[in-house]
């Protein structure tokens, strides 16, 4: 999905955060496969990538709440002093259902136009996936 890769890099450049990935739910399952990273490579994306499939993460346990987490203190030590989540909605035939993550790393707090603008890139996200499926 080409198309995430710009929308995560349009979360850096735009809302100024330090890194953004989009993790998609595996059709089938309740698993998250990474689709999309900016800002982030490597030893780093690839612990991340190991820690999200535990389901205590806060990446994977925003699939459960229909609402973004701004400002959450990581639960690993290293990086941004901030992360903050928001899960990517789609309309299915009970309502909204997620079909993934935005996850975006930061130092500062981010301030209302940064997050009105990550929910923006975030509902971007959704549609492009669903597009896809």
């Amino acid at each position: 999905m080409d198309g995430l890769n710009a929308i995560v890099s349009t979360a850096i450049r735009d809302a100024g955060v330090d890194s953004a990935v989009v993790f998609v739910v595996r059709p089938g399952t309740s698993e998250l496969e990474l689709s999309a990273a900016a800002g982030i490579e490597g030893p780093p994306l690839d612990r991340l990538i190991e820690a999200v499939r535990l389901p205590t993460h806060p990446i994977t346990r925003s699939l459960a709440d229909p609402s973004a987490s701004f400002d959450v203190v990581p639960i690993a030590p290293g990086g941004p002093a901030l992360r903050s989540h928001l899960p990517l909605l789609v309309k299915g035939p009970g309502g909204h259902v997620a079909v993934g993550v935005l996850a975006v790393a930061h130092g500062p707090s981010l301030d209302a136009a940064q997050r009105q603008l990550l929910l923006d890139v975030a509902s971007r996200a959704a549609a492009a996936i669903d597009a896809s499926a």
